[in-house]
């Protein structure tokens, strides 16, 4: 436990500076810019008897620039995870991290847990909370009872989408990092087309819809469960955050989603031992 403790440490100082500029300087910015834009060009005017003119730039800002965040999150891990088998050769620290006792398993776990899931999900979840707080001048002088429950639904269920959208995320990048540590530079090429080389076999050979368009099944679900949180409209009572909330966790228990949690822990068992074995880093 203490070396995966360490190990964790490790990712945290070497990665924590981008991924804490993503969550915490993103949203001071665009909401910077914003309230620049409101003082030159005042308060845009909205036909609606549901919310504030204030509160629906609130919810609009927040909404965008939280969305905005999660998608650069998912471009950060698209482009870090699938050089983690070849990284700590190409560092020049490979002869220091084989002298040390470290077990092969951690080695590979602990880099995809941190640049995977729990560093973006910190980066996302930064951001959401304060696009709540910067946006508080906004909509803080119409607070209600049900405002406050809208704003602790919006900080758990967007939470809530970040990580299942990383997890649903993982087997892609994981079958990258695996074809890359099997044929360096163009292995993530190869499994790209491979996928969908396969797909169309399938469909040929077979009448079986899951079984024949698993690609497009995958991306449809991914950009699913990304959609399925609307902080637009949190602030207005007619807010249904609750139901949306709702079937965020039923997307959790549906066979798509448990077919990409295995799918990214045999690729998991695949780089650890490739590293076993002396192929990878």
């Amino acid at each position: 436990m203490q070396q995966f403790k360490t190990l964790m440490l490790r990712e945290w100082l070497q990665q924590r500076r981008s991924w804490l500029l993503l969550g915490l300087w993103t949203p001071v910015i665009a909401w910077a810019l914003l309230y620049i834009v409101l003082i030159y060009q005042g308060m845009p005017q909205f036909n609606s008897t549901t919310i504030s003119d204030a509160a629906k730039v609130a919810s609009f800002g927040i909404s965008t620039q939280s969305s905005m965040v999660l998608y650069i999150a998912l471009i950060g891990v698209l482009l870090t995870i699938p050089g983690l088998p070849y990284r700590d050769k190409d560092d020049k620290s490979l002869s220091f991290w084989r002298s040390l006792p470290i077990n092969e398993a951690n080695a590979v776990i602990v880099p995809v847990l941190m640049n995977a899931l729990l560093l973006p999900l910190l980066a996302i979840v930064l951001a959401i909370t304060l696009n709540l707080l910067l946006s508080a001048p906004l909509w803080i002088t119409h607070w209600t009872a049900l405002m406050g429950a809208n704003l602790l639904l919006a900080l758990i269920g967007f939470s809530l989408q970040a990580l299942l959208t990383l997890l649903w995320f993982l087997p892609l990048v994981l079958l990258l990092a695996l074809g890359n540590s099997a044929v360096r530079r163009w292995g993530m090429v190869m499994v790209l087309i491979g996928a969908f080389m396969a797909q169309s076999l399938l469909g040929s050979l077979s009448n079986d819809a899951p079984a024949s368009r698993f690609v497009d099944i995958y991306f449809s679900g991914l950009f699913g469960v990304i959609d399925q949180i609307d902080l637009g409209r949190f602030l207005s009572a007619s807010s249904n955050l609750s139901d949306q909330v709702g079937n965020l966790l039923r997307f959790a228990i549906n066979p798509p989603f448990v077919m990409a949690l295995l799918i990214s822990g045999l690729c998991l068992a695949a780089l650890i031992w490739r590293r076993k074995a002396g192929q990878t880093a």
